[in-house]
């Protein structure tokens, strides 16, 4: 099981999370469950409820979409954050490749950290605005 310290460091190598404030990571840290997934085993599958997102900590997920669409990603990434942040249905489906080892933030818990924290909230939108531009976030 990790510390509250080993999470903040992995939150701080994703993208999303890089220019978020060491105390404010802590406070996404102390919310995130760590849970691990066995090849083929969804993380969650297109169409299901935006209600969590995960951080990659080891292993490999698949993307899958539209037809012929497919991405794979490696840890530290961040799997299902924007459509979690839009309140949306999930787009494509994310299934481990081979066993995942993640940090799964629930939805609600992450927008009250967000409501609490300005500088979590900040760190965020500085990514997504990245994102947006193209650039690396």
């Amino acid at each position: 099981m990790l510390t509250i310290l080993e999470k903040v460091d992995y939150l701080r190598k994703t993208s999303m999370f890089h220019h978020v404030p060491t105390e404010s990571l802590a406070r996404l840290a102390a919310i995130a469950q760590e849970v691990d997934f066995e090849a083929r085993q969804p993380l969650f599958i297109e169409g299901d409820p935006a209600d969590a997102m995960f951080v990659l900590l080891e292993g490999e997920v698949t993307l899958a979409g539209e037809p012929n669409w497919e991405r794979t990603l490696q840890g530290p990434q961040v799997v299902g954050a924007l459509s979690l942040l839009a309140g949306a249905l999930q787009p494509k489906s994310a299934v481990a490749s081979q066993p995942v080892r993640a940090l799964r933030i629930e939805q609600q818990d992450f927008y009250d950290a967000m409501a609490e924290d300005f500088h979590l909230t900040r760190g965020v939108l500085r990514a997504l605005v990245g994102m947006a531009a193209g650039g690396a976030a």
